[in-house]
């Protein structure tokens, strides 16, 4: 599946930044420092492509569009102390997330990221709780242990899933492991810039997850045997020059079943993906995931 960034919040970039600004005052905290930046470069208006300044404004279009939809969708948790806590771990973290080693506020953006696609999805109640979010499924409480990867180590990849499937089987819950590999399979953050790259992003896109579930897919279900896990879901977002010269946010979904090719695919994890991907911002089918 591919996230088709066409419609986004009627806002100019700058008030977009000002918005988030906003929400985390709401909630007494000083925004992050890397947000304040992104609303002073963005407020110049015009930001050119050779300019020191556009790597921060061309990462805004992520950071602020993540945090948006965050506190659009879970302002019904503003008095919820442990969304609070979440809240209050996002101050950290460099404007440019390749400029870190740690980056323990993207990390919790991504948890509280997937508990908005939950939340807007109906998937409720939706909780910041342990594994890192539980939402429902038809009256069955369901976990997902949010782990974003930095590295391309096969070693990093086993310590993350085999984390998240510990933790879920500390809960006694039936749930997933969701991956965020953005800066994994990007070290870089280089933005797509290439037109012929541009139009082959969901081929693309398409082709790696594919790799990703060949390569490790065997190993996963090694690592989550017996803890509850229903499947493994992989998530990346690129920042990307499209054909018609916008610059756009794109994301992938995809996924690792815990259960073989000759299996009967898992009921509750079928039942979770449906209705998550109702709950992902601008989701249109492109024709490349099956």
């Amino acid at each position: 599946m591919i996230v088709d960034p066409q419609s986004l919040p009627p806002r100019t970039h700058t008030e977009r930044a000002a918005y988030v600004m906003a929400q985390f005052r709401e909630l007494g905290f000083e925004p992050p420092s890397r947000v304040v930046e992104m609303h002073r470069v963005l407020s110049r208006e015009n930001v050119p492509f050779d300019d020191p300044d556009f790597p921060t404004a061309l990462e805004s279009l992520r950071d602020l569009d993540q945090l948006m939809f965050i506190f659009e969708q879970l302002h019904v948790h503003r008095d919820n102390p442990r969304f609070q806590g979440v809240v209050k771990h996002l101050l950290s973290d460099p404007v440019l997330p390749q400029h870190g080693k740690d980056s323990p506020g993207r990390d919790r953006q991504f948890e509280l990221y997937v508990a908005a696609i939950c939340q807007n999805a109906g998937l409720v109640p939706v909780d910041c709780e342990e594994p890192d979010i539980t939402c429902f499924i038809a009256g069955t409480k369901f976990g997902i242990a949010a782990k974003r990867l930095k590295s391309r180590k096969p070693s990093q990849l086993e310590r993350r899933v085999r984390k998240g499937a510990d933790q879920l089987k500390q809960q006694g819950l039936p749930g997933i492991v969701a991956l965020e590999l953005s800066l994994s399979r990007n070290q870089s953050n280089r933005p797509i810039i290439s037109q012929i790259e541009s139009q082959l992003y969901p081929m693309i896109a398409d082709a790696k997850n594919r790799q990703f579930r060949d390569r490790h897919g065997d190993a996963i279900r090694r690592w989550v045997a017996g803890t509850g896990v229903r499947a493994v879901l992989v998530i990346e977002t690129t920042l990307r020059l499209r054909p018609d010269r916008r610059w756009s946010l794109d994301g992938t979904l995809s996924d690792v079943p815990t259960t073989l090719d000759n299996e009967q695919p898992d009921p509750l994890f079928i039942a979770f993906y449906d209705g998550f991907l109702k709950g992902v911002p601008n989701l249109e089918d492109s024709g490349t995931e099956e």
